[in-house]
């Protein structure tokens, strides 16, 4: 995979993994809260054989700039996957979202449905009814920023444990995969902080609007996600129309993690349809 700095026309800089064939169809896959880009490593080498695939970290995470006076919110996030399209002069592209990236990425099919080709949701929620574990973790989260715990090994560990169904892929490698963009700098902190203090009213869309989707949509969701239950999969399956629902049943909410063969086949299946 190549790592590559993308300058937006905000000029914020963007860390990007870039890996396939210009000339192919371009597929651009957003991850969520609080992971990076490196959250689709394990597919990305197999994904780049079809389309040529493009893994940006968020704004405030991973390695792309973390501007202090930004606001993590779904207009800023939405406003970040057109800028990134045009940066990359992507007229058109398949669109893969997760997590903080969905929110955004459903936002942004709601209002640019004519830059998406195909598009795959995975387990995120558009909706205002968060679950009790969601709520619990995030009230969690605040208690331990006024001691900067959440950046101990230690309290990432139980996060993951919560966002995985397999308790044994929790080892001290993949915690460092998830905490590393977190640590180390004071913009990263400070990231971290405002994104989790944006109330959750902030990054909801519309259900009428949501109705609104057209596209050719795959929704892929981890059965066994305590952060978004299954049963939101079923609402946004209704809502979109133009949807399949494909349940990974031995998967929480890092499904990347746990079934990256089976997601493979899914993501690769669907996008090569006609």
């Amino acid at each position: 995979m190549e790592c590559q700095t993308i300058t937006l026309k905000s000029n914020l800089k963007i860390n990007t993994l870039i890996q396939g064939d210009k000339t192919g169809p371009a597929l651009v896959l957003l991850h969520g809260w609080p992971s990076s880009s490196l959250l689709w490593r394990h597919l990305i080498p197999e994904l780049s054989k079809h389309f040529y695939v493009l893994a940006p970290d968020l704004p405030g995470h991973g390695k792309s700039d973390k501007p202090e006076t930004a606001r993590y919110d779904l207009a800023m996030f939405r406003s970040f996957i057109l800028d990134f399209f045009d940066a990359l002069d992507l007229k058109k592209a398949h669109l893969c979202v997760h997590d903080l990236g969905g929110m955004a990425g459903l936002s942004f099919a709601v209002r640019h449905p004519e830059r998406i080709n195909k598009f795959i949701v995975m387990n995120t929620s558009p909706y205002s009814d968060w679950s009790l574990a969601l709520r619990a973790s995030i009230f969690m989260l605040k208690q331990k920023l006024a001691t900067r715990l959440f950046l101990n090994r230690f309290i990432f560990r139980e996060v993951l444990k919560n966002g995985l169904h397999n308790k044994k892929l929790v080892t001290p490698d993949i915690v460092d995969i998830f905490r590393s963009p977190w640590t180390g700098s004071k913009q990263g902190w400070n990231a971290f902080s405002r994104t989790l203090a944006v109330p959750p009213e902030l990054m909801v869309e519309d259900r009428d609007a949501l109705k609104k989707i057209n596209l050719s949509t795959l929704i892929l969701w981890g059965k066994k996600d305590v952060f978004f239950p299954f049963k939101i999969a079923k609402m946004l399956h209704e809502d979109i129309k133009t949807s399949s629902l494909v349940a990974v049943d031995k998967a929480g909410h890092f499904l990347q993690e746990e079934q990256p063969e089976f997601i493979l086949r899914e993501i690769i299946g669907f996008l090569s349809e006609s």
